[in-house]
């Protein structure tokens, strides 16, 4: 049982890092910089047809799920 955990565990982080690059350095420097403009620090990214979610990004506020446009401008925040 404990293997199929682990493994379990090292396959969830493979999808999200393969989803995750779908993000270009450029855009997740443009998606750090507007969460810091707000006081987050980034949390997982993923890429949408019309913009990008932010995951669980720390917030001063907690957890919070950021939700930007294709122009980088947060559209959306839901805290935890």
């Amino acid at each position: 049982m404990k293997k199929i955990l682990i493994a379990g565990a090292v396959l969830a982080q493979l999808c999200g890092a393969a989803y995750a690059a779908d993000v270009s350095k450029e855009e997740e420097a443009k998606i750090v910089e507007a969460l810091k403009a707000i006081g987050c620090e980034i949390g997982e990214i993923e890429k949408e047809k019309d913009g990008y979610e932010v995951d669980d990004a720390q917030c001063k506020t907690g957890q919070t799920d950021i939700k930007l446009n294709t122009k980088f401008e947060i559209t959306k925040k839901k805290g935890e």
